[in-house]
C-alpha cells in the first residue's frame, strides 16, 4: 500500500521559488507521483505528474534515483499559488496514497 508524507505548511516571498517535498519510501516502480492543488472553495486542479522527473509551464517536479521521495518546485511563486498541494502515488491498479501540504505565501502559517 503506497503511503506519501509532507510537511504540514511551507512559506515563502512571492517571487521566489518554493519546493514542496514529499516522502513516498513505499513506492512501486510502476508507480506515477502526481501533484494537485486546492485553492480554497475550489475542486483539485492537476498541477503536474511524472514516472521520472518532469517540466511543464507551470512547475518542475523532481524525482531522487531512488524515487522515494520527489519534490515539486514553483520557480515564482505568487499569492495565486497559495493552496493546499497533494503529493499522490497512482499505480496500474488504481490505488492511491495521498498527503498533503498547506502553501501560503509572505510569511503566513496555518496547519492543516
Amino acid at each position: 500500500d503506497a503511503k506519501t508524507t509532507q510537511p504540514n505548511s511551507m512559506e515563502s516571498n512571492e517571487e521566489e521559488p518554493v519546493h514542496l517535498p514529499c516522502n513516498h519510501s513505499t513506492i512501486s516502480g510502476t508507480d506515477y507521483i502526481y501533484w494537485y492543488r486546492q485553492r480554497p472553495s475550489q475542486g483539485p486542479e492537476y498541477v503536474i505528474h511524472g514516472l521520472t522527473s518532469n517540466n511543464n509551464r507551470m512547475a518542475s517536479l523532481t524525482i531522487a534515483e531512488d524515487r522515494k521521495s520527489s519534490t515539486l518546485i514553483l520557480h515564482h511563486a505568487t499569492l495565486r499559488d497559495a493552496a493546499v498541494y497533494y503529493c499522490i502515488l497512482r499505480d496500474h491498479s488504481g490505488t492511491d496514497g495521498a498527503a498533503a501540504v498547506q502553501y501560503l505565501p509572505g510569511g503566513e502559517r496555518e496547519g492543516i
